[in-house]
This record gives structure tokens, sequence and C-alpha cells, in this order.
């Protein structure tokens, strides 16, 4: 007994002599610590390059699901976008979300998502896994933005269309989604534009909603002298009526509707028409400063006509086809009053998208005769141009469409069926001249499954596919082209 508690004070005293058991000691605990240090630096660049990567990936589905804010397959679009920029399984990590939101005006698209990540070293603290966040915010904003609808109203939009109703209807439902679009992007009060240019073979250059009063004419107004284009014979003064701001040649008739001739001799020569310009010019020798009224338009009250719907084109000759009832909404900054315009739509007549582009051409530019497009701009803004033009068929020459028949009419025996090409090349030369001036062209092919008719408004858009050429064969698919539209028109930027 004596002998075995000698040893173990022997054994005591000898390891209190010792010190390299103390240092294993400290040196174990030492080692944790170091461990658990390193081990948190290294897994906290994991997290950071998780989050990174997490952040990035919900920008960029944040950018393509405001491109289509308004789509069916937004969701599903943004979900995509995501998990291509945030492959499954990225370091090991497993996601919730991306968890999608909106504001009630759709102007602002929120994503979310989190990340939980294995640890590699900080295991030995306890802390088997960390969970890293992100979100990011989407904004849709408009910064001086100025778009002319220029829709046709031709008689065929008044045929029915799939999905329900007419053409014209679906027509009114997608342009009205646009303008509750831009409208709702708006990002400064008074910074967007919007007017509305219905036509079919003639616009009505009126007022929307002011009527016509020949008692009410102003007086001429004094011009330099100049060559009447059409007459021949010199004249110092242009003519308007009491609606509308277009110079016209000659004073209007009593019977005036509100339509007036494109500016075009056919004389064979096309270097001397003012068809395809803006504003007052002289040509090729020849001096347009006005437009020439049309004097009759049928079928009307009082008016012959032969049979039961068609103009009598001996009495009547080039002058017979329909005006559009409804003429030209000036862009404003008021949504009600452009939807108001838009519920008025209704069909008749026949098709010269000529008509529909150019004259959307003169409203959005500041030159007169229409004035309502912003001149001086604040520093450091931009300006964006815009034209949507949607037509349901095939430009033809008609008796009385914008050019007098010069191109051919299809419907008579006077014609030489020739009026498509002509007036197809007219339409691709206008829509060179618009774009030279950085104005977008959307063209949208409703109802129609054309090709030549697809491949000439490819040629008119800005570019060849979607967003700016599109194609839309029913009520839904027109209303998601509109919507694609104005998401394109409306600015995107990551606003968190």
């Amino acid at each position: 007994m004596g002998t075995l508690a000698s040893r173990f004070r022997r054994l005591g005293r000898r390891f209190a002599q010792d010190e390299r058991g103390a240092i294993a000691v400290f040196l174990a605990a030492g080692l944790i610590v170091l461990v658990g240090v390193v081990g948190l630096g290294v897994d906290t660049i994991r997290g950071y390059l998780v989050q990174s990567r997490l952040s990035a990936a919900l920008d960029a589905a944040g950018l393509a699901g405001g491109r289509v804010m308004f789509s069916p397959t937004r969701d599903d679009d943004i979900r995509m976008y995501f998990a291509a920029n945030f492959p499954p399984g990225f370091m090991g990590a497993t996601v919730t979300g991306p968890i999608i939101s909106t504001d009630p005006g759709n102007s602002v698209l929120t994503l979310s998502a989190s990340a939980d990540v294995d640890t590699s070293f900080m295991r030995v603290l306890g802390f088997e896994t960390m969970t890293v966040a992100s979100s990011s915010q989407i904004t849709r904003q408009t910064n001086y933005l100025e778009v002319m609808l220029a829709i046709d109203v031709s008689g065929s939009m008044g045929s029915s269309v799939s999905g329900g109703g007419s053409r014209i209807a679906a027509a009114r439902t997608a342009a009205k989604s646009l303008t509750s679009i831009l409208y709702a992007a708006e990002a400064t009060p008074g910074s967007l534009h919007i007017g509305l240019v219905p036509w079919n073979g003639k616009v009505n250059v009126t007022f929307n909603g002011t009527a016509f009063s020949a008692g009410s004419t102003p007086p001429p107004q004094t011009v330099p002298p100049f060559t009447n284009p059409l007459t021949g014979l010199s004249q110092g003064e242009v003519y308007f009526a009491n609606n509308s701001p277009v110079p016209l040649l000659s004073l209007p008739p009593t019977s005036w509707r509100g339509c007036v001739f494109q500016r075009y001799t056919n004389d064979g020569n096309n270097a001397n028409d003012g068809d395809l310009l803006i504003g007052g010019v002289s040509i090729g020798g020849k001096d347009w400063p006005a437009w020439e009224p049309v004097k009759t338009n049928n079928p009307g009250a009082g008016e012959p006509i032969s049979g039961s719907t068609k103009c009598d084109l001996q009495a009547f000759g080039n002058e017979c086809t329909e005006c559009p009832t409804q003429g030209i909404t000036d862009m404003t900054t008021n949504q009600a009053t452009i939807d108001a315009a838009i519920d008025e739509l209704s069909a008749g007549g026949y098709t010269n998208a000529v008509q529909g582009l150019v004259w959307a051409w003169q409203v959005l530019m500041p030159t007169p005769p229409f004035t309502s497009a912003f001149t001086a701009l604040p520093p450091n803004t931009t300006r964006k141009r815009a034209i949507v033009l949607l037509t349901d068929g095939e430009q033809t020459g008609r008796s009385g469409d914008g050019y007098k028949t010069a191109f051919g009419d299809n419907t008579s025996a006077q014609g030489n069926g020739t009026s498509d090409f002509k007036m197809n090349h007219r339409l691709k030369i206008l829509s060179s001249a618009i774009k030279a001036e950085g104005i977008l062209i959307y063209t949208v092919q409703f109802a129609n499954t054309s090709g030549p008719l697809a491949d000439l408004l490819k040629s008119v858009s800005t570019g060849p596919t979607s967003p700016f050429y599109n194609t839309a064969q029913s009520q839904q698919a027109l209303d998601d082209v509109f919507k694609e539209i104005a998401n394109d028109l409306a600015e995107l930027h990551v606003s968190m």
C-alpha cells in the first residue's frame, strides 16, 4: 500500500517537472482556434461567392422578367433565367426562391432568394451550414418618350378574330394595354406623349372630336408666292379649316369630312413629290406648302351611289372611298384622352399604310402642322420616339385612295392591278426616311398570315424580329404583342 502511494507521488512530481504535457494541451487548444479562424475565412469566402452569384442571377432574371412584365409566361421566364445564371448545385448551395412580387402599378418587380451553404472548416465550431440571401428590384420607367399609334381602320378590321369579337375591338383593347403600361411606367409627370392616327385609304387630318364648320373657316394665310403643283398657277395664300392645323391648297368645301390627298402628281417623276416628307417643302421644282382637300367622299347621305354600297365612279371619280370618321388625336400626356380616342376606333374603307405612317411621322415631329412634340428637354435627359403600325391586310389601290388611284385600282375595270408593288415601294422609302431620324418603328401583322405582307412589314420595322416586327393571329396574341412593345419602350434599370 505504502509502496503504491509512493509510486503515485513520484509520478506526480515527474509530471509537474515535465512541461511537455502542458504544451500539448495548449497546442491542441490553439490548433482548434486556428482551424476555426482559417475555416471562418475560407467558408466566408465561399459564402460571398455564392451570394455574389445569387445577386447576379436575380438581376439577370429580373431584367428578363421586366421585359415581359405582363406576359403569362413571365414567372417561368424569370425562373429559367435564374437557373441559367445560378445552376443547381452551384458550390453545393441549396437555394430557396426566387420569390417574385410586383407593386400595385406593376412598375416595380422585386425578386429575392436565399441559399444554404455547407461549411467545411467551421464545423469544428459547431456551424454546419450558413445562409446567404440577396434581392433585386427592377424599375420600369419612361424618360421623355413619344409614341404614335397608327391603327388600320379599314373595312376588314370589322371582321371577327380568333378569341371572339372583331379585329377593331381587339385593337382597341391591345392599344389600351400599351397606354396603361407606359403611363404606369412614366418616371416624371409630363415626360410621356402618346398620339393616335386612324387610317384606311386616307387619313382624316382634323383634330379628333372637333366638327368642321365651313362658316367658321379662318381667313386665308398669306405665304411667299409659290406655284400650285396641281393648277400650275402662282398662289400666295394657303387655307385652313376651323378644326385642323393642316394648311390646304384650296378652301375646304362645305361637305369636307377632313381628308386630304397625298402631295403627289402622277407625272412619272417621283423626285418632285412631297408625299414622303414632312412639313412644307419645295422639291424637284414643285412647291408643296399645303395639301389638297378631298372634296367628296362616299357613301354618304345625299350623295349618288351605284348599287347600295359603292360610290358612283363616273360622278365622283377618284374621290369615292371613305374618309375615316375619326380625326387625329394629337400627342398628349393625358391617358384618359388617348384611351377615349382609342375607344372610338371604327372600321371602314380600304388599306393604304403609307397614309398612316406618314401622318404619324407628321404628328411625331415638332415641326408644323402638328406641334405637340417635346421641343426642349431638361439637362441630362434623353428622348425616344416610336411609331406602332398595325394592319390586317395588304396595301391596295382603290378609287379614292390618298393617291387618287395613281398606283392602280384593283376593283374597277379602269385599274391595272399594279398598286401593291408601287405602294409597297413607297412605304419602304418612307420607313427608311423615318428610321434615319432615329425613330423606332414597330409593326404588327394582325389576323393575316401573308408571307409577302410579313416581308414588307419586316423591312418597314426597325428590326425583322420581335419586338419590332410582330405577328398576332388572335385577340390574346395581339394584346400580348402590344404589352411586349410597351415593355420594350419602357426603360428598365436595376434599382436595388
